[in-house]
């Protein structure tokens, strides 16, 4: 009778011991956008340009669907349960073409490989995207590198940096994803205005 007392406490405790260690349940991913345009869009007459948006390129570190943050100066880290539906430069691809369409400005705004007669481009590379928390209150870096090319002379016809901080309204991903959607929509209004003025 002992000896079966003795045994069935045993596998009770075992299977207390199983429980206090069993692995908790995985926290699901949330996965955000960028998707917000400017409201306020420079325009200007049309002419018989065709603008090619060339697909955005980006450093290692910023072309992933891992969503950046910074706790410490010249330190990355990455969200463990919180990431973009698509890398940053694929999610702005889209956003440019609506914006330099939305101008008014050319005939067309269209992707590679269509082009038209007469074509300028556009090539842009996103060097930052990170939510910036070594600072009270905590920011959402985004910068952008835009150039602007005559693909018929082959000329530069400008680049320019565009660089935006948005303050965030609390430290955590999502406010620092409402304020990269903000972000995204100046730094967008801004190339648009680059590329009025430098396109013949």
């Amino acid at each position: 009778m002992r000896g079966a007392l003795r045994a069935f406490l045993l596998a009770v405790a075992a299977a207390a011991a199983g429980c206090a260690f069993a692995p908790a349940a995985e926290q699901p991913v949330t996965t955000s956008l960028l998707d917000q345009l400017p409201v306020d869009v420079p325009h200007r007459t049309t002419s018989s340009l065709t603008l090619v948006v060339f697909p955005p390129e980006a450093r290692p570190a910023v072309d992933t669907m891992q969503m950046a943050y910074a706790t410490r100066p010249h330190q990355l880290a990455y969200y463990a349960h919180n990431q973009w539906a698509e890398t940053p430069p694929q999610m702005l691809q889209p956003l440019l073409l609506r914006t330099l369409e939305a101008t008014g400005a050319f005939h067309a705004v269209v992707s590679p490989p269509a082009a038209g007669m007469s074509v300028l481009a556009l090539r842009t590379e996103v060097s930052e995207l990170v939510q910036d928390h070594t600072q009270e209150p905590p920011v959402l870096r985004l910068a952008l590198r835009v150039r602007l090319t005559d693909e018929r002379t082959r000329n530069v016809l400008g680049t320019r940096e565009v660089t935006v901080q948005e303050p965030m309204q609390q430290a955590g991903p999502e406010a620092g994803v409402r304020a990269a959607n903000t972000a995204m929509a100046r730094a967008l209004r801004e190339v648009a205005q680059f590329v009025l003025e430098k396109a013949p």
